[in-house]
Parts: structure tokens; C-alpha cells; sequence
């Protein structure tokens, strides 16, 4: 699905943006799904869990924020490091920097290289909220994820830990689970959508939850009948690609996620 190369290239600008960033930093989409399963993935499996080939990074805002206190935000201080310190460039709510796949480093300004040699390293900023005057202090239009607020609101659906010396803050499996079943039901790319239902059975199957209590934490932010309907978008054919990557069968992979709609 992504090749060796994008996600060893992705989690050394994770290193970089980590270390970089103010603690603490909170860790969202693949590389939070990583946290979660890798340690039991890689003992079963002898090998690491699937990595993203972008870094996901969440930010609260109070959505009644002014302009005032919107430009000294974790957010306004976290994007001047990016953009300022670690030279990543904005493409409208993502920050992105262009690495050459056979040297593996940056593409300066102005070199031209074959496309086909080219990988995009996007980092996408994510918010609980959008304020008001949010576009005129930032200049883009920002992803809003609605359930992040919840991890800024209370610790009871946040894992803290360690990494790369940094403190990180990662949303509870269970609302990991939640955001991973939201953002399947609106996928047009079909890598992203297998993804996302490898992370779903990697959540449930290779975390240190039992999946019927994932199942009823899951129900606090997503009705049943939801669930239900964004589960069954997911083909045979589907199935059948998630299993390659997971080393998995269809019908252990189908029966492990079915957990989610069982009454």
C-alpha cells in the first residue's frame, strides 16, 4: 500500500517535527494508530505495524477566539516553527516539503526533478474548532475534527507518553476508533480507505482494549446506526486488500470489525 521508502521518510520528519514542537503534542490518524498497536503488531507479526505517509497534528481552539488570542495559539506557535525553522512550505491547510526518493533528501527551490521522483511530505493541522475569524489570522481554511476536542477537554480520552523526548498526547483508542470509522465514510481514494480499515482491525485486534469494550466506548461518539452503515460500505474486494496488508484472512479481519455492530 505505501512503499517502505514514504513511511521511513514520514516518521523521520515526525523525529524532526516532534522535537521541534512544544509539548505537548497532540498526535493524530496513522502515526497515532502506530503508537497504539505497534509493540503487540511487531511481536506477532515479527515486523512493524503500517506507518502513514503523512503526520497528522491536533490543535485546540476555543471557538469563540479572538484574533488577538488566535496568533499566540499553540497553533500560530507550532506553524512559525514549521514553516520558519523546518522550511515546510503552506499548500493551503497542509504544510508540505518535497523529498527526492532515490538521494532521500529535500528538493531545494527551484530544482527540477521528475515527478515520478518526487514524494510530498504533507503535515496536516487539525482543530476542534474553527473560529470566526480563523481564515484572515492563518490565510487557509483549516480540517476540523469535531471529536478532537474531547482529548483537550479531559484526560480520560487521552494516552500520555513519551516520545522522542517529547511529551505526546494521543486520542484514547476508543475515539481513535471513532475518528478512523468517521473518516472511512468519506474516502474517494481507495489506498486511504483500505488504510483506514487496517487501522480499525489493528485497533481493535493489536491494542491493549478488549474489543467489546472498544465497541461500547465507540457508541459515545457514534450511534450504532451510523456505525452500521459507514461498516457495511466496506467490500469484499475491500477485505481482501486490507488482508494482504495485515497478513490476516478476509473472514478473521470481517469478524473482528463486525464486532462494532453486534447488539
Amino acid at each position: 500500500m505505501y512503499q517502505e521508502f514514504e513511511t521511513k521518510t514520514s516518521y523521520r520528519y515526525l523525529k524532526e517535527v516532534i522535537r521541534s514542537l512544544k509539548e505537548p503534542i497532540c498526535i493524530l490518524g496513522g502515526w497515532a494508530i502506530f503508537f497504539h498497536v505497534n509493540k503487540k503488531f511487531e511481536k506477532v507479526q515479527g515486523r512493524p505495524y503500517l506507518g502513514s505517509r503523512d503526520i497528522d497534528i491536533g490543535f485546540h481552539l476555543d471557538k469563540n477566539a479572538n484574533t488577538d488570542k488566535m496568533k499566540s495559539s499553540s497553533l500560530a506557535i507550532s506553524l512559525s516553527i514549521l514553516q520558519n525553522k523546518l522550511k515546510f512550505k503552506s499548500i493551503s491547510f497542509r504544510l508540505l516539503k518535497e523529498i527526492h526518493t532515490e538521494t532521500e533528501e529535500e528538493i531545494r527551490k527551484g530544482e527540477i526533478i521528475s515527478s515520478h521522483l518526487i514524494f510530498p511530505m504533507y503535515i496536516d493541522l487539525l482543530v476542534d474548532f474553527i473560529p470566526e475569524k480563523f481564515k484572515d489570522v492563518f490565510g487557509f481554511q483549516p480540517i476540523d475534527e469535531p471529536l478532537l476536542r474531547y482529548v483537550f477537554q479531559d484526560t480520560k480520552f487521552r494516552t500520555e507518553l513519551k516520545e522522542f523526548n517529547k511529551k505526546l498526547w494521543l486520542p484514547n483508542i476508543d475515539l481513535l476508533l471513532a475518528t478512523k470509522i468517521n473518516a472511512l465514510k468519506l474516502r474517494d481514494k481507495e489506498h486511504k480507505k483500505i488504510k483506514d480499515i487496517c487501522d480499525i482491525f489493528a485497533l481493535l485486534w493489536y491494542s491493549n482494549e478488549i474489543p467489546v469494550n472498544l465497541r461500547k466506548g465507540v457508541r459515545k461518539f457514534i450511534s450504532l446506526n451510523d456505525i452500521k452503515k459507514i461498516i457495511l460500505t466496506i467490500n469484499n474486494e475491500d477485505y481482501e486488500k486490507a488482508s494482504i496488508q495485515l497478513s490476516h484472512n478476509i473472514k478473521e479481519i470481517k469478524e473482528v470489525i463486525d464486532i462494532l455492530i453486534e447488539k
